[in-house]
């Protein structure tokens, strides 16, 4: 080992220089205040609770992370799986260009959300394969760039019109599913009876909720107002954030 490399908080600065990141960029990929990278690497800490996820961030050997023994480099999975598809996932795709951060896999499940009547899924859903997402991408979408909570699912039917069509791909955040916190005039996902349902919600001042479809046939899909006792049946599942449409 190298003797300049003897603490925790030695190896920790030594990758976070080597791959060009601030004390703040760390911390936001560790999900914690930038104060906690600076304090580790001032104090020149020989452990810390955050050991995991900055090994995972920095894309080092956890081992090497926490005792400088070993191979300091790990292969990185996330572009093995792309460049080598195995027989637990189908294809890789990658968002959000290049980047110098680790990958964020984001598994892809075999999952509906009905733009319509509702759809019943398997209670053990099968995982079709994972989708690598950049941090700079998850980041600009206001997204946790540890990919905690994220799922991805399709929708089916057309009660959501254009916004959604059938078919369409849907980056799901399963963090935002609190009636309190839930905002107005977003799209979310509901377990209605079981069923999954994918419909925009608003909040009204007399705590009711209208869930409205996108599609102009209001015969077809009239919107649906339901009071806050209700509204607790649907189950709040996640917020669409992104969604990949068909061409």
């Amino acid at each position: 080992m190298e003797p300049d490399l003897d603490t925790l908080a030695k190896r920790v600065r030594f990758v976070r220089k080597e791959k060009k990141l601030t004390q703040a960029q760390l911390g936001e990929m560790i999900g914690a205040d930038p104060s906690v990278i600076g304090n580790l690497e001032r104090r020149n800490g020989k452990s810390s609770s955050y050991t995991e996820a900055l090994a995972k961030a920095l894309g080092v050997n956890l081992s090497w992370l926490i005792s400088g023994s070993g191979d300091k480099q790990i292969e990185n999975e996330n572009a093995h799986d792309i460049e080598h598809n195995n027989d637990k996932t189908n294809d890789y795709v990658i968002v959000g260009g290049t980047t110098d951060y680790p990958l964020v896999n984001v598994p892809y499940k075999d999952l509906k959300a009905s733009c319509g009547g509702g759809y019943v899924n398997l209670e053990h859903p099968e995982q079709k394969g994972m989708i690598a997402f950049t941090v700079e991408f998850l980041r600009e979408n206001d997204l946790p760039i540890d990919g905690n909570g994220l799922l991805l699912m399709h929708a089916c039917g057309d009660s959501m019109g254009y916004t959604i069509p059938h078919g369409t791909l849907m980056l799901v955040n399963t963090n935002e599913k609190e009636y309190d916190n839930f905002i107005s005039n977003k799209i979310y996902v509901f377990n209605a009876d079981g069923e999954s349902i994918c419909k925009r919600a608003f909040k009204n001042l007399d705590g009711t909720v209208t869930l409205v479809s996108d599609n102009a046939d209001k015969v077809r899909y009239p919107d649906q107002i339901v009071n806050k006792d209700k509204f607790y049946d649907f189950s709040m599942e996640a917020r669409v954030r992104y969604t990949f449409s068909k061409l």
